[in-house]
């Protein structure tokens, strides 16, 4: 059981393995709007039709909103896959000292109390943000990206994942808390 809740959490954090890799693009944009703003330029391509988030044209605005969108999504799918390995901040002052039981016990009331409600709430309103600004066609207001809609659907997507990695990750603290039990009870065969 533990193998397949496991599994389960894998493919959640496939998006933060994705994403990961955008630090290459943002790394270059933020050097191509450096170099254009040195150099005076602010139009560096144009086309006829329209294109997915970049609309006509691409300019140093657009670049500058291209890298709030990657850095969001960075963010949003990295810490998922960060809840998952553990690698996240985490304030453990007070369970230091205390017995791996009772720190188990501690993950599962703070995965299922405080993470997963939160998440549900960030996704409940994260849908109702990005369905607004995809109903009123929300763009960059200064000329950058169009499609707003498109970043701001990551937010319920991104939380509904942390949701199911919270949930998942309870079960399986739950079961190798009953485990742990067992073995210490002398049930365990």
């Amino acid at each position: 059981m533990t193998r397949f809740l496991d599994r389960l959490q894998s493919a959640c954090i496939w998006p933060g393995r994705i994403v990961g890799w955008l630090v290459l693009p943002l790394i270059l944009s933020v050097c191509l709007t450096v170099l254009a703003a040195q150099l005076g330029i602010n139009m560096l391509a144009e086309w006829g039709e329209p294109a997915p988030l970049f609309g006509k044209a691409l300019t140093v605005n657009t670049l500058l909103d291209l890298q709030w969108h990657i850095f969001a999504l960075i963010v949003l799918f990295g810490g998922v896959y960060a809840f998952r390995d553990n690698s996240h901040v985490a304030v453990d002052v007070f369970s230091s000292g205390l017995p791996p039981r009772v720190k188990l016990a501690l993950r599962i009331f703070g995965d299922l109390v405080f993470l997963l409600p939160f998440c549900v709430v960030i996704a409940w309103y994260g849908y109702g943000f990005a369905e607004k600004a995809f109903i009123s066609s929300e763009g960059s207001t200064y000329g950058g990206m169009i499609d707003r809609w498109m970043i701001k659907a990551m937010i319920p997507v991104a939380f509904a994942l942390l949701g199911l990695c919270a949930l998942l990750r309870a079960l399986a603290t739950a079961l190798e808390l009953a485990g742990a039990s067992s073995k210490h009870d002398g049930t365990a065969q």
